[in-house]
């Protein structure tokens, strides 16, 4: 039996992430760690103003997030709805799912996939994060992105997901004026 896993603040292993996320993750735990349980990863990911996690949905994984820090607006299931810190949620296989960090301040967040693997895709896509190391981002995805995402965690969507839930990075904050006004 695996011992206790404890993770002090910044202990994880840290990456930047590129557009349109342009934020970061730590992964607190993952299969392939050293001591850490089978069957699931963790981390905390970060986004600033304007970052966003495009509409994605994963074939046989259930994610489950504890909104930490900061609101966003999410399209979750066909829904737009307005997220706060301390909301929970639970995005079981198949079940389509975005963030937009709207806000003035970051969106941090943290998930849980079970079984692991979106760990693997963040890390893959990623730069690592040095403490003192300058912040990299923005930098444009990496033109294997797409196949990356499906040899690790991510299904293809039919159809695909549209503005502004899809891969392009937000540069005005106006085209998220009728988002705002429709969320629940």
């Amino acid at each position: 039996m695996a011992g206790m896993i404890v993770v002090p603040p910044g202990g994880g292993e840290q990456h930047w992430q590129p557009q349109p996320a342009n934020g970061w993750i730590e992964v607190l735990t993952a299969p392939r760690l050293a001591g850490a349980p089978d069957g699931f990863s963790a981390g905390l990911q970060e986004l600033p103003p304007l970052g966003k996690i495009r509409e994605h949905a994963h074939p046989a994984q259930t994610e489950i997030f504890w909104i930490v820090a900061g609101e966003c607006l999410a399209r979750l299931d066909g829904e737009v709805r307005r997220i706060t810190a301390g909301t929970f949620m639970v995005a079981p296989p198949h079940v389509r799912h975005g963030f937009i960090n709207d806000g003035a301040h970051p969106f941090r967040m943290m998930w849980m996939l079970i079984p692991a693997g979106l760990e693997e895709f963040f890390v893959a896509i990623g730069k690592p994060k040095a403490p003192g190391a300058p912040d990299p981002t923005p930098y444009p995805r990496p033109t294997e992105t797409g196949a990356i995402e499906l040899a690790t965690v991510f299904e293809t969507l039919d159809p695909p997901p549209e503005a502004p839930w899809d891969t392009t990075p937000i540069t005005d904050p106006a085209v998220l004026e009728p988002l705002r006004r429709i969320a629940r």
